[in-house]
């Protein structure tokens, strides 16, 4: 099984170093990079990417400096029936014995919430899906850095039921799930082959508890990567392995057989909890964490998958990583995140301009 995820929040041998506590200020202590930049090399190739032509015009509005759900990061959230909800993640007041404490909420207007019954354990590094008009949420790694075999189902986002603790792909955490032409797929790291060798995996699922292993090995191994279902297919973007973050774009009609779009040094700096949406007929990359910038506030889009413009206006948010953002409203949302003075609790939003 693999390590990866928690050196990266716990031991300060790779990546990231994560532990987030609290003094009697409620002050949250920040990240810390364990490791020299192996990216020093690589040029920035944002000027390369500004096009004034093709840039939208964007209105941006903060609903909320902070609400009732405080400070929050590393959460997973929904649009579902008529209400945003979020599962799980860091919160005002986190320590380090008890780092990921935000619990469940939800909001019937994106801005106002309210607490919900938890479920099962605290956890990062899960994903929550519509699938077949229920909520599924998969996976994740509790407080005591335990990865979860788990599969949780809802049908109104407010009640679940552990559907399944015994899974094929076993425990898995800071995996990718999407819906594709009716089918569930989860891409994971914590693939082994006979060999003992650590791959990429790809699993699909009818009904989000049967799976089939459709393939192994497809693309260079990595976790916390970013996907998203774009004109019928997958794309895939950064993540981290061992070593490096990466930057490549990897794209799947099956989720069987993957191409590489673009490779790593192109597009945006090497990077890691980013979000990728569609929006207005556009892939959407907003913030992360890069050995370059650390918190990065810029803002990708695509409406090709291929060639990326890289916003030029005045972005009015701090950079940001392990924050949500969520298409509602007719608008992209931008949920928390962690930012250089500590977890945020600011809930904002994007607008294309006609």
């Amino acid at each position: 099984m693999k390590t990866t995820i928690i050196r990266l929040f716990i031991i300060p041998l790779s990546v990231i170093t994560l532990l987030i506590s609290c003094n009697t200020d409620d002050d949250v202590a920040q990240p810390e990079i364990g490791m020299e930049d192996p990216m020093d090399d690589i040029p920035n190739d944002d000027d390369d990417n500004d096009d004034d032509t093709a840039n939208l015009n964007l209105t941006f509005t903060l609903h909320t400096q902070q609400d009732q759900i405080g400070d929050f990061a590393f959460h997973q959230m929904a649009a579902f029936n008529g209400n945003v909800h979020s599962y799980y993640g860091a919160g005002l007041g986190a320590t380090t014995d008890m780092p990921y404490n935000l619990g469940v909420w939800h909001s019937a207007n994106g801005i106002a919430w309210e607490s919900d019954a938890s479920f099962g354990s605290e956890r990062r590094g899960h994903s929550v899906t519509e699938f077949n008009g229920d909520l599924f949420l998969i996976g994740g790694a509790d407080n005591d850095d335990n990865e979860l075999e788990e599969v949780w189902i809802s049908n109104d986002g407010f009640f679940w039921t552990l559907g399944s603790d015994l899974l094929p792909f076993g425990a898995v955490s800071f995996h990718s799930t999407v819906v594709l032409d009716d089918q569930l797929y989860l891409i994971t790291d914590d693939y082994e082959d006979d060999d003992g060798t650590q791959m990429m995996a790809v699993y699909r699922s009818n009904d989000g508890f049967n799976w089939d292993l459709i393939a192994t090995d497809v693309f260079p191994i990595r976790t916390a990567a970013e996907t998203v279902v774009f004109n019928n297919s997958i794309y895939l973007i950064g993540g981290t392995n061992d070593s490096n973050f990466l930057n490549d774009i990897w794209t799947s009609e099956d989720g069987i057989s993957w191409s590489q779009v673009t490779p790593s040094g192109s597009f945006t700096d090497p990077i890691v909890f980013h979000t990728l949406n569609t929006y207005e007929n556009a892939l959407w990359l907003i913030g992360g964490w890069s050995n370059i910038n650390q918190y990065n506030n810029h803002i990708w889009y695509s409406q090709d998958g291929i060639n990326w413009i890289n916003y030029d206006g005045e972005i009015p948010f701090d950079g940001l990583y392990a924050h949500e953002t969520l298409v509602y409203e007719d608008e992209l949302w931008i949920f928390g995140g962690v930012q250089e003075d500590g977890l945020s609790g600011a809930i904002g939003s994007i607008k294309i301009n006609d």
